[in-house]
């Protein structure tokens, strides 16, 4: 579908795209028939859920034979008071009204300026505190997004870090829903594309972040991989579909198999646990189109050798609940955080506008650093 790519970033990705009548979970009603390999039987499409839910043999109005464009066409059925159980359009669950756990493009339901956290005793040994109990409650009634990935298929956009090192702030792309989504159902989390339409993916090497070595706590400078270009990043679908929160601090799956092959990317303590197969994939998935984000631990203090991306935070981890993940600090379809004071135009591209520039942030004025660090 026309340059179908949607920057990744965010906790859980929510959108799924259906035809008209009841959209339910992701990889279900979207597949146009039980056509799968060595399949045999009776291949008529159920009325209302198939193929003339969204195409058109002769009259269509957008490519790929759609009755109209995207993001119109998702909208059919993923707004509010329509088909599928998510409501992206607005950030909430049709029917709940719950908290989607990616935010929306509209509005969303994120309580950006409520975040709190507890602070532990302080450690004889290290002089630290430990930090608990984080919370970023959902709130009862959405307020308006101030930052999403722009997806009308029409505006371009950045994507932040997408490039060769050296080569500036990002790549200009132009996105629609099925950028990241697989309209038709893939057996991937959230029918997401492994590799999303249009990233540069294949043209640039995404690398395995460099894992700690659990043994001495050290870093394994040679544990980076490189990526398949060809077979890009796969995550393991949900068992069960749960698109909402009660707390966006909470950013893993647990209803995602854990992955028991699984490195865990950090320190390895007594609390820590083996990742479900989406926190241990997804930094991954994102950074297939900003290609440059994808840091390991150390890069704070490593310079990378590119001029606008030289120090980076951690984005890679994938040990504890709240590590530092790209789905850890960001949403994925859209925030209502805001910035004001010294938190605006911070980075290439901002606006001096208060409230403008959230980044897809959770937490408001940058404060997503204070729910980790203690200062």
């Amino acid at each position: 579908m026309k340059r179908l790519l949607l920057l990744g970033v965010g906790s859980a990705l929510m959108f799924t795209m259906g035809g008209v009548g009841p959209a339910q979970a992701d990889n279900g009603p979207h597949r146009s028939t039980a056509a799968l390999a060595g399949s045999t039987g009776n291949l008529l499409s159920t009325p209302g859920t198939r193929c003339a839910g969204c195409h058109r043999a002769h009259t269509a109005k957008a490519e790929y034979l759609l009755k109209e464009a995207q993001p119109a066409l998702c909208y059919t059925c993923h707004a509010a008071g329509m088909g599928a159980v998510t409501d992206v359009a607005n950030g909430v669950e049709n029917g709940t009204g719950l908290a989607l756990r990616g935010g929306g493009f509209n509005t969303a339901a994120i309580g950006a300026g409520l975040a709190t956290k507890d602070m532990g005793a302080v450690d004889p040994v290290s002089g630290r505190m430990a930090t608990l109990n984080q919370q970023i409650p959902a709130l009862a009634v959405p307020a308006t997004s101030t930052s999403k990935h722009q997806i009308d298929g029409l505006t371009s956009g950045t994507a932040w870090g997408n490039g060769a090192t050296g080569s500036g702030i990002g790549k200009s792309l132009t996105l629609e829903c099925g950028s990241c989504h697989d309209p038709h159902g893939n057996g991937n989390y959230r029918i997401l594309r492994p590799i999303p339409v249009d990233s540069g993916y294949a043209s640039h090497e995404i690398k395995a972040a460099v894992v700690d070595n659990p043994a001495t706590t050290t870093v394994n400078e040679t544990a980076a991989a490189v990526m398949s270009p060809a077979t890009g990043i796969k995550i393991p679908d949900a068992v069960g579909k749960v698109y909402t929160t009660t707390n966006y601090w909470l950013s893993g799956d647990t209803n995602v198999p854990v992955d028991p092959t699984a490195t865990l990317t950090g320190t390895t303590k007594v609390t820590d646990v083996q990742p479900d197969g989406y926190i241990n994939n997804i930094a991954n998935w994102c950074t297939t189109c900003h290609t440059r984000y994808l840091a390991a631990s150390g890069s704070y203090k490593t310079d990378s050798g590119d001029a606008t991306l030289m120090y980076k935070h951690r984005s890679n981890a994938n040990y504890k609940a709240g590590a530092a993940n790209c789905i850890t600090c960001h949403v994925s379809h859209g925030s209502n955080a805001v910035m004001s004071g010294a938190s605006i135009g911070m980075n290439p591209g901002d606006t001096a506008v208060a409230g403008a520039d959230s980044r897809l942030l959770r937490v408001n004025n940058r404060g997503t650093c204070n729910m980790c660090h203690n200062v």
